[in-house]
């Protein structure tokens, strides 16, 4: 669908050039174009390729189970049937990290990975756990304390504040993630409340 809806605006495009008479800018802009998307992707690759270099670092020098520590007031609180469980823990805290620093493509791998280990210790592996319910509940609201990708592009597209987005970015994600945890939180309830009426 996405590529019929580019074919058509590029289509449309140059068909109007051609009949307002300025088709012969279509070249100069398409090279022009495509000479700022590349210094655009190569600024955005420059700070992603840093924090996914400084959560590596994190994971292979064992800072990850630090990382764990400092969450684990928040992680006892919302996972308490793994709170013993180190590694997942500590790939929980990486993910929020990630969440809080506002790198969305390092937290998807992140996330897998995640659930790769929740789903491990899901003691009924054909449906999501609490823990996993929990945990997507947790990482989709997107809190985010320095939304690091956002300010990257807004700077890569000339902002003269790409900061100026801080506040509404924490208070927006603030709030998907505590309406969405407390959703869950009903949510779960609810179903231990069904199921323990099942059971009698």
């Amino acid at each position: 669908m996405i590529n019929t809806v580019w074919l058509t605006l590029t289509g449309l495009g140059i068909t109007i050039a051609i009949v307002s008479g300025k088709i012969g800018i279509i070249t100069p802009t398409i090279f022009a174009s495509a000479d700022k998307a590349i210094q655009f992707c190569l600024g955005l690759a420059g700070v992603m390729a840093f924090w996914s270099g400084i959560l590596k670092i994190a994971e292979v020098s064992g800072i990850t189970e630090q990382i764990a520590k400092l969450f684990q007031p928040i992680l006892a609180l919302l996972f308490p049937s793994i709170s013993r469980q180190k590694k997942v823990l500590g790939l929980i805290s990486l993910t929020m990290a990630a969440n809080l620093l506002g790198l969305g493509n390092i937290t998807t791998p992140l996330g897998l990975k995640t659930m790769t280990e929740l789903q491990e210790l899901n003691p009924t592996p054909e449906k999501a756990s609490d823990e996993i319910c929990t945990f997507l509940a947790l990482v989709l609201g997107g809190l985010s304390l320095i939304p690091t990708t956002l300010i990257a592009i807004r700077s890569q597209a000339g902002s003269a504040n790409p900061a100026l987005i801080l506040g509404p970015v924490f208070l927006t994600t603030a709030i998907g993630t505590v309406t969405g945890l407390l959703f869950n939180y009903c949510a779960l309830k609810i179903s231990k409340w069904r199921d323990h009426r099942g059971n009698q």
